[in-house]
């Protein structure tokens, strides 16, 4: 059970709009919870916390939810009264997740959506992926950033003969986004990619494609247990298309660390490549590495595609993505303006 004590420290004169201020700390430890999530509601905004833990509010006096979230912490929720000046300490807990020995199936997706109460492991898991996803929506909404990715494509022949690589650099900002939708996740190129008429664009199950509601609302997941990628022993949930979609969608796994349950890795593959506009393409696996940009914020650090194909006189193509670097236009919460 998550502890919550809270304590008013002050009525003070009234002002205009009465404060709300609080600090986050780890139930365990009393130390500070960082980069955390906090929500008033109603309409009282979202924000992270600093690195102290400490976050306000401006607020009118009234009941609210008080909602904080952060990552491998269980979730709290909590009615509170604001006053003229109010003060609230937060302890959340650390998560234990009992997790199943590795099971991998391969199961026909016919009730997709967010897991249900039924699997506490599987709905546990599921839910520190959403926060991955909320915690970058949350960064790139209040601190916009640009980055650059370097691309490398080499072609091997059906002989084995392998050419030299294709290397350009694209810059992208966080404001850029195609949101996942069914049937589009082979869509024409837009923005830096390139010329739609020539290019197109596949959907890797990026972070905010895992985050998307109308991704979750066409997926099953499943808890597959502890499994090795990269050579750590990571957390891995499973993913599946709807057996009801016929166009070309994206199945695989997602990988968060065992303990603080940060998004390390994705493994996923096209599915159905040949009803979309890859008719000559028979096979794509992409590999998605991420790494932090801000506390427990991931983004892709690098990326490998292998195609293959079903005739001509390529075998597979391998293209490789690198995140070069990362510039936010402001400096972050508990961090500097740039990022390696």
């Amino acid at each position: 059970m998550t502890h919550l004590s809270v304590v008013v420290l002050a009525q003070l004169a009234a002002a205009q709009h009465p404060t709300l201020r609080g600090a986050i700390v780890a139930a365990e430890t009393g130390q500070p919870l960082g980069f955390s999530i906090v929500t008033l509601l109603p309409n009282g905004g979202r924000q992270f916390s600093d690195a102290a833990g400490a976050f306000s509010f401006v607020a009118a006096p009234g009941s609210y939810v008080l909602s904080v979230r952060q990552i491998g912490y269980a979730p709290l929720d909590t009615q509170i009264v604001v006053g003229d000046s109010t003060s609230v300490r937060i302890a959340l807990r650390r998560l234990a997740i009992e997790l199943p020995p590795v099971t991998i199936t391969a199961q026909r997706c016919t009730n997709p959506g967010r897991p249900d109460s039924s699997d506490a492991a599987l709905r546990a898991v599921f839910d520190q992926l959403q926060e991955n996803a909320r915690r970058y929506e949350l960064l790139a909404d209040s601190f916009p950033f640009e980055y650059t990715l370097e691309l490398s494509a080499r072609e091997v022949s059906q002989r084995g003969d392998t050419g030299d690589p294709v290397r350009r650099r694209l810059h992208f900002s966080s404001e850029q986004d195609h949101p996942y939708h069914v049937g589009r996740v082979v869509e024409p190129a837009w923005g830096a990619w390139g010329n739609p008429d020539s290019f197109v664009v596949i959907h890797s199950a990026e972070l905010q494609d895992l985050g998307n509601p109308t991704f979750v609302a066409n997926h099953c997941f499943s808890l597959a247990g502890r499994d090795t990628i990269g050579g750590e022993t990571l957390v891995r949930l499973n993913f599946e298309p709807a057996a009801r979609i016929g166009s070309a969608d994206i199945a695989g796994a997602a990988y968060l660390d065992s303990t603080t349950y940060e998004l390390r890795y994705t493994e996923t593959r096209l599915t159905r490549p040949e009803r979309s506009a890859l008719i000559d393409t028979r096979a794509m696996n992409f590999r998605t590495r991420f790494h932090n940009i801000a506390p427990g914020v991931p983004l892709q650090d690098s990326l490998i595609v292998i195609t293959t194909y079903r005739y001509g006189p390529r075998a597979k193509v391998i293209d490789v993505q690198r995140t070069l670097d990362v510039r936010f236009r402001r400096a972050k919460p508990g961090g500097t303006s740039e990022h390696p």
